[in-house]
């Protein structure tokens, strides 16, 4: 499957810019961009990125790898790929900050709880934004290609990972200013 370029609307006029792929062989020009071209050029307190994770349709298993810095997103279908991408292991162990949300233990608190923080935080579309998507499509992460649905849920989740640490960490930098 070729790699495919695109745009998402994350919500209003918001747009981010998707990299949707499952060519390990591609994996390492695409982390280069991603670290050289955006994370690398960041000041200090903005050197972190989204990371979301979605899974096989048993749940034993990842089925996709988003990574989100500010506007750009980065979908690696690592279950229709050959599994073999080293840079990938390599970045993820790098010492880089990754916002995430674990949700292991207490799935639907925790997707109510980050529901009502993005549409606090960000914007009142995130609101829905789990229950919307078809229960159907959560099924299909292995699928190659994935469908659009998929790819700008994906982006979307990932683009939500990353801003809501982004406005939780200018919150804390700003309340430690006021004390």
């Amino acid at each position: 499957m070729p790699t495919r370029f695109g745009e998402v609307l994350a919500h209003g006029k918001t747009k981010i810019d998707v990299v949707y792929t499952n060519e390990s062989r591609e994996m390492p020009y695409f982390l280069g961009q991603l670290k050289e071209r955006w994370l690398d050029a960041a000041v200090d307190h903005e050197k972190f990125l989204g990371l979301d994770l979605e899974y096989t349709a048993d749940q034993r298993g990842v089925a996709v790898i988003q990574l989100c810095f500010a506007h750009h997103v980065l979908i690696f279908q690592w279950a229709s790929s050959d599994k073999h991408c080293p840079e990938l292991m390599d970045f993820l162990r790098n010492g880089i900050t990754f916002a995430t949300v674990d949700i292991t233990n207490d799935k639907l608190k925790m997707r109510t709880l980050m529901a009502h923080m993005a549409v606090a935080l960000i914007d009142e579309e995130y609101g829905n934004m789990k229950t919307n998507f078809p229960k159907s499509q959560h099924k299909l992460w292995e699928k190659a290609p994935l469908d659009r649905i998929n790819i700008e849920y994906a982006a979307k989740d990932a683009y939500v990972s990353y801003e809501l640490y982004r406005k939780i960490r200018v919150v804390n930098y700003g309340q430690r200013h006021l004390e």
